[in-house]
């Protein structure tokens, strides 16, 4: 294996440590959320258990979220071109006539 081929792993490996960094950081941050939450509901009488599942649950409703925000642009971004296509459709009538 040569010099590149080391550094290139090495870079690799950063890589993956560093999204493995990010990922525990952010279910950190949802089971942070979900046990304060549960607390704030039911003062100490909850279990782990329970905080596995709402933060699980808050997951998955942020995921929904962002897919509706990219469903949603989608929508937006396809109803502007067939605006412009129809008042361009129109000038040409226009035009036409």
């Amino acid at each position: 294996m040569g010099l590149l081929d080391t550094y290139e792993d090495m870079q690799k490996e950063a890589a993956a440590k560093e999204v493995e960094t990010q990922r525990r950081d952010m279910l950190t941050k949802y089971a942070s959320a979900a046990e304060e939450l549960l607390e704030n509901e039911y003062d100490q009488d909850y279990e782990a258990a329970d905080v596995e599942t709402l933060a699980e649950r808050l997951i998955e409703l942020d995921v929904e979220a962002v897919e509706n925000q990219q469903k949603t642009a989608e929508y937006v971004e396809g109803g502007q071109v067939m605006a412009k296509a129809f008042v361009q459709e129109l000038k040409e009538i226009k035009k036409a006539k």
